[in-house]
């Protein structure tokens, strides 16, 4: 295994990334480092993580779980007899954008359209427990980040809530061009839309969001992109806003995400933790080195 990313941890091996290896969606804003001042006020976190979109995967899955799948693309019935393309879990609760065939019982379509009317919610924010049949990596993210930035200086608390990205119920769908906007729409903001102030959240001197943009898998190769912005709950000005990406060849889709995904959510785990670590860093936040996971 290894990852093209420009400053991982030596025992690795890289190669330079080429510039297709990654492909542009949209524009992200240009990167905020906060100022000594505001950095020197900073005692206590609060880590926020933001909804993630659904996992891309090149070639679809279905190829695998279907192998007659090809054969149907030669056929003159239409594809929407027996395929549909919607957002479902698989069996390790991985959510995917890719198509289902209509005797796929095991892999659900997901409820991803609201949270229980049950359930506490707060303007631009839902609570964590509403996605706890989903596995989501921006939750798995955001508990490194308090990780590494609890130590003597910075206090960090985990959320119980997750930025609820500005999308219309219709558009939370396997179309992916929607989730990037609605992502590039939250981290472009130079002012949060969500009042940290009220409804009773912990009192800090700072927010810090975490999310992804890039999160795919393309053949052997794994990508992703994780979005940092530092908050200041008190003026909702957004003081610091990094993006760091990185990519991994390592198995085949098949291979990932069968045994309920585990090697997958191990590997952006992984990933995920240095582009974590080198984000705060290049915030000036004092950090500590992720730690080095087993292999599953």
């Amino acid at each position: 295994m290894f990852y093209l990313q420009r400053i991982l941890p030596p025992m690795k091996s890289y190669c330079v990334l080429l510039p297709l290896l990654f492909i542009l969606s949209g524009c992200l804003a240009t990167p905020i480092k906060p100022s000594p001042h505001q950095m020197d006020e900073i005692r206590t976190m609060l880590v926020v993580p933001v909804e993630p979109p659904p996992l891309e995967v090149t070639p679809d899955p279905i190829e695998s779980r279907f192998p007659v799948y090809n054969q149907f693309q030669y056929q003159s019935i239409p594809s929407s007899v027996y395929l549909k393309k919607t957002v479902y879990k698989n069996p390790g609760g991985v959510l995917i954008a890719g198509l289902l065939s209509k005797d796929d019982d095991m892999m659900p379509i997901a409820n991803i359209h609201q949270t229980p009317a049950s359930m506490e919610k707060i303007a631009g924010l839902e609570p964590t427990a509403s996605l706890s049949e989903n596995w989501t990596p921006t939750f798995t993210l955001a508990q490194e980040a308090v990780s590494q930035l609890n130590g003597d200086r910075i206090k960090a608390i985990l959320s119980k809530h997750y930025y609820h990205l500005p999308m219309a119920s219709g558009d939370r769908n396997a179309n992916l061009d929607n989730w990037r906007s609605a992502i590039e729409q939250w981290y472009n903001l130079n002012i949060s839309s969500v009042d940290y102030r009220r409804h009773g959240l912990e009192q800090v001197d700072a927010v810090l969001e975490v999310g992804i943009q890039t999160y795919r898998i393309f053949n052997a190769q794994t990508s992703l992109q994780v979005l940092i912005k530092l908050i200041d709950p008190n003026t909702r000005q957004v003081i610091g806003r990094i993006s760091a990406k990185t990519l991994s060849v390592e198995d085949s889709p098949e291979s990932l995400l069968n045994n309920e995904a585990e090697r997958f959510k191990w590997l952006v785990a992984d990933m995920g933790a240095h582009l974590v670590s080198e984000g705060l860093s290049d915030l000036g936040l004092p950090v500590k080195a992720p730690v080095d996971r087993l292999t599953p």
